[in-house]
């Protein structure tokens, strides 16, 4: 009876840890279509910065994309880099942490005018290491369906593009 009460603790407790419909690694793809990540910097002032994403379409496993979670960041979107349809790109903006509407000055009156932070954000649902992305998924055509989660490891990084900003003609 003993034994009976632990393993049916122990399959509670495992099933609801299990998070990832799947786990794939870098090496289950062809060495032409790699996952990997690519930091870029915009050359003009507020042009920004971000990460862009490239992953197998075969990480779908034949099923509807809906979101990808990488490095803390989240995106609804992707598209197909060519006609092929082998790798899916995804672009994540990095926030800009300096705020333009805050008020720095020596009367405090007008620094009492600055807005209270929204400190309400969204947790992010995975704990994923720099070289770890979760994409969510569901069946095509099947709204109801739950979404479930494939996580890709081993995502190589490559060099940084820095994209500089027009020059004056």
């Amino acid at each position: 009876m003993k034994l009976a009460y632990i393993l049916i603790t122990f399959a509670l407790t495992s099933c609801g840890a299990q998070k990832f419909a799947t786990t794939l690694k870098a090496s289950d793809f062809s060495k032409y279509v790699q996952p990997y990540a690519q930091a870029w910097s915009g050359g003009a002032p507020g042009s920004g910065n971000g990460i862009t994403l490239f992953f197998p379409t075969q990480a779908l496993q034949n099923n509807e994309f809906v979101a990808v979670y990488f490095r803390g960041l989240m995106a609804e979107n992707s598209s197909y880099t060519s006609d092929d349809r082998e790798l899916m790109v995804t672009r994540f903006m990095i926030p800009n942490k300096e705020r333009k509407d805050v008020v720095m000055h020596l009367d405090s009156n007008k620094e009492a005018a600055n807005e209270i932070p929204d400190v309400n954000q969204k947790e992010f649902p995975f704990e994923l290491k720099d070289d770890e992305a979760v994409i969510a998924v569901k069946p095509y055509n099947d709204n109801d369906a739950e979404v479930s989660y494939i996580k890709i490891t081993g995502i190589q990084e490559r060099q940084q593009l820095f994209m500089p900003s027009m020059s004056k003609q």
